[in-house]
């Protein structure tokens, strides 16, 4: 298949095109700086040409990776936040519609509260705790609203970044791998996918011809306390260096729900197979470390 992916340059967007290439498809990325790990890619100057780009050839699938995604940054700016990630989304899935392709939209666990103890379902009332989440939740509604036949999947997700300095697996890895003790919360659980896993879910659901919405996280909930003891034994590396600690402590951040573990329940039902567990992505991901450095490289 021909994908289009949106926020090549991301993180999100820079393994999906690694992920992509490896399983056959052909991957052209849509960023606005160089984006030298695609083997195609379309410069744009602004996010208002993205349209055009997606007007200017026949693609099988639109992805849609680009977002505003710190809480801290919607926070600061609230006006973006809304143009990046509500606003566009719906346009381009309309645009997408219009030409023929399917549209996938990537949104997020944080269109819910995290007060439950309980997995959230697809169904349930979503309820942002944050700004990020209200501008994702509307993002949602848009896409669904502009493209009924769009596939639109809330996910958790970790991988391997291009600088090495991303995302909290290179955290974890990095202080592991330099002997330095860091801190995990005990208070922050999330179901979180490994990116290869990912991206072979939308794969599958895109062959069964799924659309609407669906959780596509890992089957464990885990908290990052938890997440980092499993990358320490993945790598080998002592447990003691993952110290114990709390998200509600970091009165520097903006707040957000504790307790995000979404139900997987749709997508397994769709593909007749169960998610992978964060651990089981964790030990993935460090397999395929080298390779996903090389694609980057």
């Amino acid at each position: 298949m021909k994908f289009l992916v949106l926020g090549a340059s991301g993180f999100l967007g820079s393994y999906v095109g690694y992920g992509l290439e490896a399983a056959g498809h052909q991957a052209i990325g849509v960023a606005r700086r160089p984006v030298p790990h695609y083997s195609q890619a379309r410069m744009v100057a602004s996010l208002e040409e993205v349209q055009k780009v997606i007007l200017s050839d026949s693609w099988d699938v639109v992805i849609n990776c680009i977002a505003v995604a710190s809480h801290e940054a919607c926070e600061e700016s609230p006006h973006e936040a809304e143009r990046i990630n509500a606003e566009f989304p719906g346009m381009w899935a309309r645009t997408a519609r219009d030409t023929g392709a399917r549209f996938l939209h990537v949104s997020t666990d944080a269109v819910f509260d995290g007060e439950s103890d309980s997995l959230y379902q697809e169904d349930d009332p979503a309820r942002p705790g944050s700004l990020y989440g209200v501008t994702k939740l509307r993002g949602e509604q848009e896409v669904a609203r502009q493209n009924s036949e769009a596939l639109i999947t809330r996910a958790n997700f970790f991988g391997w970044s291009r600088g090495h300095n991303a995302g909290i697996l290179d955290f974890f890895a990095s202080a592991l791998e330099d002997g330095r003790e860091v801190v995990g919360f005990q208070d922050y659980v999330v179901s979180s996918l490994y990116v290869g896993d990912l991206v072979d879910a939308w794969l599958d659901l895109l062959t069964v011809g799924a659309q609407g919405l669906f959780h596509v996280v890992s089957s464990s909930t885990e908290s990052k306390y938890d997440f980092g003891r499993y990358v320490a034994q993945a790598l080998g590396k002592p447990e003691n260096l993952i110290r114990p600690g709390f998200l509600s402590d970091n009165t520097h951040m903006v707040p957000r729900g504790h307790h995000l573990g979404l139900s997987t329940r749709r997508v397994k039902a769709s593909l007749h197979r169960s998610m992978p567990t964060t651990s089981e992505g964790i030990g993935r991901a460090i397999r395929e470390r080298e390779r996903v450095g090389d694609y980057f490289s």
